[in-house]
């Protein structure tokens, strides 16, 4: 199965846009793509996703196999293959995130990298924990679906 990422961290970014990737991490990226990531918007959320090279290019594959002239397919690959950058580890394990995408998910200086198994998301702070209420609310007023309900935890 490889390596999966988990947990949430507090991070600050600093004045260049860097943002330290937690050691506990580190390791796993270094043997997996030998520090090498793709940083990209969510499609979907106004945040940052965030994979080793590795793993991009597994999803590339998959988006280039769905069919193109689909709408949601076209939504997918121009919003996430198209802001994908590779940004490769500094030796103190940081990354320089772009400013386009500081703008795009509203970046102020602290940051929540949030483990989401094969990638890692990249929240404003402020942004993360309104997000997380919201689901919250919503998770309150939706039925819960019978494949996660089967989901014995």
């Amino acid at each position: 199965m490889g390596f999966m990422y988990r947990g949430i961290h507090l991070l600050s970014i600093d004045s260049k846009g860097r943002l330290k990737i937690p050691a506990r991490h580190l390791e796993q990226v270094q043997s997996n793509s030998s520090g090498k990531m793709v940083l990209s918007v969510h499609p979907d959320d106004s945040c940052l996703v965030l994979y080793s090279l590795k793993d991009w290019e597994k999803l590339e594959l998959k988006i280039g196999e769905l069919p193109s002239l689909n709408v949601h397919t076209k939504k997918l690959a121009r919003k996430l293959i198209g802001h994908a950058c590779e940004c490769d580890l500094d030796k103190f394990g940081r990354i320089l995130i772009p400013s386009s995408h500081i703008k795009y998910a509203n970046l102020v200086n602290k940051a929540i990298l949030s483990g989401q198994g094969k990638s890692f998301e990249i929240w404003d702070e402020r942004t993360w924990k309104d997000q997380i209420e919201k689901l919250d609310r919503l998770s309150n007023e939706q039925e819960i679906p019978q494949q996660v309900s089967s989901l014995s935890l």
